[in-house]
Formats: C-alpha cells, sequence, structure tokens
C-alpha cells in the first residue's frame, strides 16, 4: 500500500498570516482570477507581503493550452508562485510553473507531454507553488497534476511530483463570496472524487477512509452551504471534505464518472461539477453489480445500508435540483450532440468494472433520463434569492 501527500497543509489560521509565513522574504509571482483584484484582495496581500513581481488576474475558466504558454511567456521569473483561486487558477498556476521551468523549449516539451508521448524532463524544477484554495472541490492543492484543455477541447493532464504545491492554506473566510451555482458545483466535483477513489482498482484503506469521511461531510453540509452562504460552520465543513477528497483522488486518480464527463464539458458546456457527478448513481450501480462490497465506504459516509447506496446518491442528486441544473446546460438529447468517445482508457480504466464505449453511453443517457425527468428547482436559485 502506498499513499503520498508531500503538501504541507495550513488550516485554521488567515490566509494572509499563512502566506507571509510562507512566502518570507522570498521574491513572489501572485496568480489569482480577476475577480479577487476587483475585491481589493490583492490589494491586502501587498498590504501584507510586499509587492509581487508581477500580478497575472486574467487566468480563465477551463485553461487552455495556448493561454497557459501565453501566460508562462509574459510572466516574471519569482522565487515562490501564490496561486489564489479555484481550480483553474491553481491547475493555471502549475502550467505556469512548468513554463518557467522548462524556458524556450516549453511549448514542444509540454504538447509532447499532455499528448504522452514524454514525462516531463529529468530535474524538472518549477518554482514552489503556494496553493490558496477559494471553491471548495477540485483537490488541486493536493495534487501532481494540472488540468489543461487543448484548443482542440480535448481535456489533458500535465503531471509531475515537482508540481505538488508545497503549502496549500485553508481558509473558509475566502470561500464565502462563491455564488450558490459555483457552491454547488464545487461540492459534486469534491463529492465525486470521493466516490471515485472507492470504486478504484487503485483504492487503499487510507484512500477509503479520507473518501468515506468526506461523504460524510458533503451529504450533511453541501446543502446548508449553498443556502447559507456566511455560514462559516457550513464552508469550513465543504473545505474540510473536498481536502480529503482531493487527498483520496490524488492517490488513486479519477475512474469512470469523471471519464465520461469531459465531452459534457467540452462539446456541451456543462460545468464540471456537474459533468463528473450527474452519472454517479448509475456508474454505482454498474459497479455494485460485480463489485458489491467495494460500495461499503460510501454506505458508511451516507450512513445507510449497502444496497442502498444507488438510490441515495440518486436522492440526493435529485434533491439538489441536478436535473434542472443539467436542463439550462444541455440539448434535449445531450448524448445525440456528442460527437466524442466517453472512455477515456487513463481514467475509465481506473474504475472497478471495465467498462466499454456502448455502456457508458448507455449509463449516462439512463442518468440524464432519470435527472432530466425529476425538475425541482436547483437549490442556488433558492439561496441567489437570498443574496
Amino acid at each position: 500500500m502506498q499513499f503520498q501527500s508531500p503538501v504541507k497543509i495550513r488550516i485554521g489560521e488567515p490566509y494572509l498570516d499563512a502566506l507571509a509565513d510562507e512566502v518570507g522574504d522570498r521574491s513572489w509571482l501572485l496568480i489569482t482570477s480577476r475577480g479577487w483584484t476587483t475585491r481589493h484582495l490583492v490589494d491586502e496581500m501587498i498590504g501584507r507581503l510586499g509587492r509581487p513581481v508581477m500580478v497575472i488576474d486574467h487566468v480563465e475558466p477551463n485553461p487552455r493550452l495556448s493561454s497557459v504558454l501565453a501566460m508562462g511567456r509574459e510572466a516574471s521569473r519569482a522565487e515562490a508562485i501564490v496561486a489564489v483561486g479555484g481550480g483553474s487558477v491553481l491547475d493555471a498556476a502549475k502550467g505556469i510553473a512548468a513554463v518557467h521551468a522548462l524556458g524556450p523549449e516549453a511549448p514542444d516539451q509540454i504538447a509532447r507531454h499532455l499528448k504522452g508521448e514524454a514525462l516531463l524532463p529529468r530535474g524538472f524544477a518549477p518554482p514552489p507553488i503556494i496553493a490558496v484554495p477559494t471553491t471548495s472541490g477540485t483537490g488541486s492543492e493536493v495534487t501532481r497534476w494540472a488540468t489543461i484543455w487543448g484548443d482542440d477541447r480535448r481535456k489533458y493532464s500535465i503531471e509531475d511530483p515537482a508540481l505538488y504545491p508545497t503549502a496549500a492554506i485553508l481558509d473558509p473566510g475566502l470561500t464565502m463570496t462563491m455564488p450558490p451555482e459555483v457552491t454547488l458545483a464545487s461540492g459534486l466535483d469534491a463529492l465525486s472524487h470521493a466516490f471515485e477513489a472507492v470504486w478504484n482498482r487503485s483504492h487503499t484503506v487510507l484512500t477509503d477512509l479520507m473518501a468515506s469521511a468526506a461523504i460524510d461531510l458533503i451529504v450533511r453540509n453541501l446543502r446548508e452551504a449553498v443556502l447559507q452562504p456566511q455560514s462559516r460552520r457550513r464552508r469550513e465543513a465543504m473545505q474540510t471534505a473536498s481536502l480529503m477528497a482531493g487527498m483520496a483522488m490524488a492517490n488513486t486518480r479519477t475512474a469512470l464518472a469523471h471519464s465520461m464527463s469531459y465531452p459534457f464539458t467540452a462539446e456541451l458546456g456543462l460545468p464540471h461539477g456537474l459533468a463528473c457527478s450527474f452519472t454517479l448513481a448509475e456508474v454505482a450501480r454498474f459497479n455494485f453489480e460485480t463489485h458489491e462490497t467495494r460500495l461499503q465506504p460510501i454506505a458508511k459516509g451516507f450512513g445507510c445500508d449497502l444496497a442502498e447506496v444507488p438510490e441515495r446518491i440518486e436522492a440526493l442528486l435529485k434533491g439538489l435540483g441536478v436535473g434542472e441544473a443539467l436542463i439550462r446546460y444541455l440539448p434535449a438529447d445531450p448524448l445525440a450532440a456528442i460527437k466524442g468517445d466517453l472512455i477515456t482508457p487513463s481514467r475509465a480504466g481506473n474504475n472497478i468494472r471495465p467498462p466499454d464505449a456502448k455502456s457508458a453511453r448507455a449509463l449516462a443517457d439512463r442518468a440524464y433520463s432519470t435527472l432530466a425527468g425529476d425538475r425541482p428547482r436547483p437549490i442556488f436559485e433558492a439561496a441567489e434569492k437570498t443574496r
């Protein structure tokens, strides 16, 4: 059994105090999104840490390779990279760090790496990354990879042990400005990571324990975090759940639900958290048929009998209004609109029960039909009315 997490995790202290300690007297580059600049978070950091060598605050959602390369070329060199934002910002920071390390050879070497033709070179040494997540879902603050989208709308991963952040700073106060829809989608992303770590060929006792604890926290707190966005207790619970699910997934990787999600995001624009979660009940049924006991950690997280797991997942998704959210983004027959394959071997191959292209499409079709036929208003709508 192996379990790895070289990231220093700082929880329970104001992020500025932790950042000042981690950056010290080193020069630093800040990577964030425009919203944090307009909300004066950058000014707060400068007041405490001193001025960075540069601020890059135009990271796009689902960063593309061409964008990451451009930001890497424009970025000033620094002794540390501070990444403050959601999963896209943290992933972009890892990509920019890689460009720093690879220099003029970066475009060719990264392109070959993303296509699976080569590892990053021996001695690859990007600047250390200090990750400050402002959403609770991706787990990028504790993984060695970053999701980068090609301009061909295909999903790729850049990966190397040197891309683990050196430190992750978790301050739930930074997540309180998440819009309700982002709170829901990011929480569902974390839930998917936990499930995928369980029905995974690479699961371990430790990943099972972390996944089960994360599921328990998400089931008890996600709805309330959407409806009570200023509840520090709910935000802290979701941040902890995301961290544990991320650490579990960092050791197992994702599996079938994520494999099926990529075309829904790339081709139809469905947000990742919805795309990787709406099939979870059907994937649970698929795996239950051949590996019933493997779902025990999920049953423990829900506090239910093993046989109830698929129905509990489905009820949770329905109760959150996921079906109506899907209808907002997808055409009436989304499977007919998708041209790409739902099987990504590097992800689907991790599933405890081997799927094929036909079974994957059938699972996704059943999941959509089941949830789209049940159309309660998404809970983020109610939350928006109270903001």
